[in-house]
């Protein structure tokens, strides 16, 4: 299982790859040392996440069920926004072709190449290579 955080200019900022898969992503999260820093108030950025995880103060999640306009364009704005991860997701597969399979790989060599390309997907974003 692979769980990434996005930044606004769509750059990788957190990548876990070592549970998995029936591991819920709140549970992740929870054990990230990221979330301290939020909590901590190390970093005064807002986090989107789906309805999984439990709404905090850095960490904003869709009205489950709105019922005034406001929460209505809350969710639509919520939405549009957090379809930047899978288009983050849909890029970093673009350039690393190799992501769009199961690596045939030990668990070890599959965890290092999936961290390689993230990083790599960096760099290329920060020089301002076109996906």
């Amino acid at each position: 299982m692979v769980i990434l955080v996005a930044g606004p200019r769509m750059e990788l900022l957190d990548i876990v790859v070592r549970y998995l898969g029936s591991t819920h992503d709140s549970i992740i999260f929870d054990r990230r040392a990221v979330r301290v820093r939020f909590e901590q108030g190390q970093i005064c950025e807002l986090l989107l996440g789906d309805n999984g995880y439990a709404c905090r103060s850095y960490l904003l999640t869709s009205v489950i069920y709105p019922t005034t306009h406001q929460e209505e364009n809350y969710n639509r704005a919520h939405k549009r926004i957090r379809n930047l991860i899978e288009r983050v997701n849909g890029l970093w597969k673009r350039r690393f072709p190799c992501l769009h399979r199961i690596l045939t790989t030990k668990p070890d060599t599959s965890v290092a190449v999936i961290c390689a390309t993230a990083l790599l997907y960096n760099i290329a974003l920060q020089n301002g290579d076109n996906f």
